[in-house]
């Protein structure tokens, strides 16, 4: 079973109009999607009312989920405003779909999810279920949730299986942010996907930073929240280990550091440039999601354990951009037709990308440094094989590392299926008539009744019924009651058999045929 590129990165101008297109494009693609990935940067809720509505008319939205956004990108072609991003599995994936407020204890809200997604594949999938088979989660949760470690660690100890995904988003306001559940826009929790079968793929997590020899000590915290460094406020503490980096007066740091989450994001601060990190049970730093400032206290997003150190960090417009496409030449080492889904940070698309700055005045001198050195832009760029969507914070799972972070990116990457076969001449080696073939070809990726099939392969629907008749006594085709359809359910492993058949027979008749000329 593999991936096949069918992913969709457009602008939506007519909502009702352009929701039957793409849903017709899918339908026509891949017949009847499993699960589906919709990122948008919709926030008029109506416009994407409407737009779900065109979608629904020509497919399921039964798998469908995801969340907004503040831009989607393919490659280096940004859509910052209506535009969608949709990734598309097709039917012959196994996959489970569930959303959640979130309790008052979030990790068990985490539990409840992973519970969910086990008694939907067990009840879908029983009879089906192989050892073989790989599974993948997509996680989506909306800032407002505020819990989103402490989901992901109730999650990933239940389920055990690799997740990825990331916090909705939007234009850098913080409004309008929201989550997709089955064609519908839900708020205040998270949204859980899963995708499995057999399929590759591998969970990649970066970020453009590097650890300077400035760090400090936690000497007071609880939880979340930081209250000394070194034995001195904390917040004082971090805007001097800037100071000390930089040489430049506290003052002057405290000026530009813009911590508050929406100034943070209009235009480059020192905040975006220097972010405290620390290091991960694989000895790497990284860097340290801080929510907030309150009265010279830290508030991060995860737990800040006492006695451990945070590390100043640092980075420029270099290091920045060739986070990525490092990370992508890499990639293509070992997969040969890559598809990567990224989730990256909002904010380091306000460092690397102009459009994302609300405020684009003249930088202070003191910023020149950020573009030191860096000249070949073009070197670096990033090209179609790369997807993906500016997130409020990132989430990985895997193995024994479960992460929600900011200032980072994640993904995962998929082998994608060569589609360079000839189909007619590959299935006439199988020995089918070209009747045959233009029913299972018509069937491949869509449920069909006879009369549709009739229509659509120009043939009597006397002559549908018998082929189709045969293809029932092959184990090819299958039937609905329900709809009256037919559909082609694993035509692979009925393929293998025919192979088997084909092969015995030769050999068979090549028996015969040795004794004949034995005898002559």
């Amino acid at each position: 079973m593999q991936i096949y590129k069918t992913y969709i990165h457009t602008k939506i101008n007519n909502p009702y109009e352009d929701g039957l297109k793409i849903g017709k494009e899918i339908k026509e693609k891949i017949g009847s999607p499993s699960l589906m990935i919709l990122i948008t940067s919709i926030f008029d809720e109506d416009k994407l009312k409407e737009f779900f509505t065109g979608l629904k008319k020509n497919i399921s939205l039964e798998g469908l989920i995801g969340c907004s956004t503040g831009g989607t990108f393919v490659g280096n072609n940004y859509i910052k405003e209506d535009g969608v991003l949709i990734l598309v599995f097709n039917r012959y994936f196994k996959y489970a779909t569930t959303y959640k407020k979130i309790e008052k204890c979030a990790e068990k809200t985490g539990k409840a999810v992973a519970l969910d997604i086990k008694n939907i594949l067990r009840s879908k999938y029983m009879s089906y279920l192989s050892v073989e088979d790989k599974f993948l989660g997509f996680l989506f949760s909306d800032w407002d949730s505020n819990h989103e470690q402490e989901v992901l660690d109730g999650l990933g100890k239940e389920l055990g299986i690799p997740i990825v995904g990331g916090t909705a988003g939007n234009d850098g306001s913080f409004e309008n942010i929201f989550l997709i559940y089955k064609g519908e826009i839900v708020k205040e929790g998270c949204v859980f996907g899963v995708i499995g079968g057999k399929i590759k793929f591998d969970l990649i997590y970066g970020h453009g930073y590097e650890p300077t020899d400035i760090y400090a000590r936690v000497t007071k915290s609880e939880g979340r929240v930081v209250y000394e460094l070194d034995g001195k406020p904390a917040y004082q503490r971090y805007l001097e280990m800037i100071s000390e980096y930089t040489k430049l007066p506290k003052y002057i740091i405290e000026k530009y550091i813009k911590i508050d989450k929406k100034e943070r994001l209009e235009s480059i601060n020192f905040y975006l440039i220097h972010p405290l990190g620390f290091m991960d049970i694989y000895g790497n730093v990284i860097t340290a999601f801080l929510e907030g400032v309150d009265n010279n206290k830290l508030i991060f997003r995860r737990n800040i354990a006492e006695g451990s150190f945070l590390i100043l960090m640092k980075t420029n417009l270099e290091m920045q951009i060739k986070s990525l496409s490092n990370k992508v030449r890499t990639i293509k080492k070992y997969y040969k037709n890559p598809l990567i889904f990224i989730n990256e940070c909002y904010g380091l698309e306000v460092l690397k990308n102009p459009m994302y700055r609300k405020k684009n005045q003249d930088l202070p001198y003191f910023f020149e440094y950020f573009y030191d050195g860096f000249k070949n832009i073009d070197k670096y760029l990033i090209g179609t094989e790369c997807i993906g969507w500016l997130s409020y914070g990132e989430i990985i799972s895997k193995d024994i590392i479960r992460l929600h972070n900011n200032l980072s990116f994640t993904g995962v990457v998929f082998e994608l299926e060569e589609l360079s076969i000839n189909p007619y001449y590959t299935l006439k080696s199988f020995d089918f008539s070209d009747e045959e073939i233009k029913i299972i070809l018509n069937l491949l990726y869509n449920e069909l009744s006879i009369e549709e099939l009739s229509e659509k392969t120009n043939m009597s629907i006397e002559d549908v019924k018998k082929i189709i008749k045969i293809l029932k006594e092959k184990d090819i085709v299958k039937y609905i009651d329900v709809t009256g359809k037919y559909y082609i359910d694993d035509l692979k492993n009925v393929l293998k058999k025919i192979d088997e058949e084909i092969d015995k027979n030769y050999r068979i008749k090549k028996l015969e045929r040795e004794r004949l000329l034995k005898i002559l």
